[in-house]
């Protein structure tokens, strides 16, 4: 299988796990609140949160696993890639059994550090602990995920994603259904599936890249720690790269949380449903074409990698603004149905003030994955940290001194990202593949374009619809997503390519009808 025809059915794949996931998410989430109420359905966000701060101490010693790993197997140096692999696993190790016990301690203060309703304070630790636990076993066990990665055959851990998706939901249905609603449950669920998951990625480890084992040697232990020190040196920047992003949004439910209160915070984490499912797309997306990326850097092939990021900005400006201009056309209708208790106008401004970045940064996904690519991410971890940091100041400001408390919660973020993408990312980005500090602002621009265009055209057609039911959403959604998808192959791909794309259909068309008529 050719590397282009992997990565697209990794993009296939990934965008088949979202659309499970978001189907089972918009199903449960109405159905939590209303068995245990908003504030307790805020708390399993907050709870997914919290091991997101956990994980910063990892990623110094895991974001930059796959890349080493992949460039040492691509040049068939299993050795190299072994004490990679192994590194990581011990080092991982020592992490969790470091972290355990200020994880205890967290839990059994918990009531003393966010703000709790008294009567839900022993489900909400229950729920931590489960998520904690959840987190320490993924942690400490190797690293089965890379054997995909270093392959090209993430389409291997996206089908089992999907499994343990629809298990976890079947998880939760039981426990809510056939005991006392808790919250806990979730967590639960969640511990559930992520065993069956580890249980699949081990497999396939095993099968796709055999040549990776976790050894245990005197020798292997010494150039561990000289390799979990470069691991560490190189990943060090990703982690802090990550407290800025944290700073940017991961704090909002906790700003609302401290500052606003827990129902605010339950309000808070229903709006950014959405836009959480449209990050989860982009870095699906962004995370499909990172493999390929990667080989092309270890074989030095500039023109490969060029072309790589112009096929990856041209694929996710057609997925992402869709759905980007779905929310800001259809966000009030999706809203009133899926939580009719809830304020739908409220939520929609959260919204679409949470996903407005997207208008911008959809063609330019791929320029996140550069600067791992090439290990320079110093410099961009600065440049997170500080835009995270003046985000958070002005969001407390905005929280504690003004009435628009929530809406600069979800919006500020927003703002200070978008300016970060402008001013830095776009051209550092081409300035370290070796091209013109101004050769990615196109797509940027053709994203915002193609935007404003699927609003327009989405408010246009609205006006023929009565949008009052599941069913009339539904039907609006298909008809405006075919339109938009129409319109997007027509603005950014060129004539040669909507052939080469028609031609492709065609073919896979008499290809099945031939092994219809065997």
């Amino acid at each position: 299988m050719s590397s282009s025809k992997k990565t697209i059915i990794n993009v296939v794949c990934s965008l088949m796990v979202l659309v499970t996931n978001a189907i089972i998410s918009f199903w449960l989430s109405p159905y939590i609140v209303s068995n245990i109420g908003v504030e307790a359905n805020g708390f399993v966000t907050l709870a997914n949160n919290f091991v997101t701060y956990a994980q910063l101490i990892v990623t110094a010693l895991n974001s930059m696993a796959a890349r080493f790993i992949s460039i040492e197997y691509v040049k068939k140096n299993y050795k190299r890639a072994n004490l990679y692999y192994n590194s990581v696993f011990w080092g991982n190790l020592i992490i969790v059994a470091v972290l355990i016990v200020p994880a205890i301690v967290c839990i059994a203060m918990l009531e003393n550090i966010i703000n709790i309703p008294i009567d839900i304070v022993w489900d909400v630790k229950l729920l931590f602990a489960f998520v904690f636990f959840n987190f320490f076993i993924t942690t400490g066990l190797p690293n089965w995920d890379c054997g995909t990665f270093v392959t090209n055959r993430l389409d291997k851990s996206y089908i089992p994603q999907m499994i343990t998706s629809v298990l976890r939901c079947f998880v939760i249905f039981a426990t809510m259904t056939l005991l006392v609603p808790k919250v806990y449950y979730v967590g639960v669920a969640a511990t559930i599936s992520t065993i069956v998951l580890l249980i699949f990625n081990w497999r396939n480890t095993k099968i796709l890249t055999p040549e990776l084992k976790v050894r245990l040697n005197k020798k292997n232990i010494q150039c561990s720690t000289v390799v979990i020190k470069k691991l560490v040196g190189a990943g060090l920047w990703n982690s802090i790269s990550n407290v800025g992003n944290m700073l940017l949004s991961g704090l909002d439910l906790i700003i609302c949380n401290l500052f606003l209160g827990a129902t605010e915070m339950g309000i808070l984490s229903l709006a950014k449903t959405l836009p959480n499912y449209l990050q989860q797309l982009s870095a699906s997306i962004k995370d499909a074409f990172s493999p390929e990326l990667t080989i092309n850097y270890a074989k030095h092939d500039r023109d490969a990698m060029l072309k790589d990021i112009n096929r990856a900005s041209k694929i996710s400006s057609i997925i992402l603004t869709i759905p980007m201009a779905m929310i800001v056309v259809l966000g009030k209708e999706f809203f009133s149905l899926w939580v009719p208790n809830q304020d739908a106008q409220l939520l929609q401004i959260l919204s679409v003030l949470s996903i407005l970045g997207y208008m911008f940064t959809s063609g330019v996904q791929i320029l996140y994955n550069v600067f791992q690519t090439v290990n320079k991410v110093k410099v961009n971890s600065i440049a997170m940290v500080v835009t995270g940091v003046l985000s958070s100041i002005i969001t407390i400001l905005f929280a504690k001194y003004t009435d628009y408390g929530i809406f600069a919660v979800a919006g500020v973020s927003t703002f200070c990202n978008m300016i970060r993408n402008f001013t830095f990312t776009i051209p550092m980005s081409a300035k370290y593949l070796g091209f013109k500090w101004n050769t990615f602002y196109k797509q940027m621009f053709q994203s915002f374009f193609i935007s404003v265009i699927l609003i327009f055209i989405g408010y246009l057609i609205k006006n023929f619809f009565v949008i009052n039911s599941w069913l009339g959403l539904i039907t609006f959604g298909i008809i405006y997503g075919i339109v938009g998808l129409g319109i997007n192959i027509r603005c950014l791909l060129s004539n040669d390519e909507i052939k080469y794309l028609l031609m492709k259909i065609k073919s896979k068309v008499k290809r099945s009808k031939k092994e219809k008529n065997r």
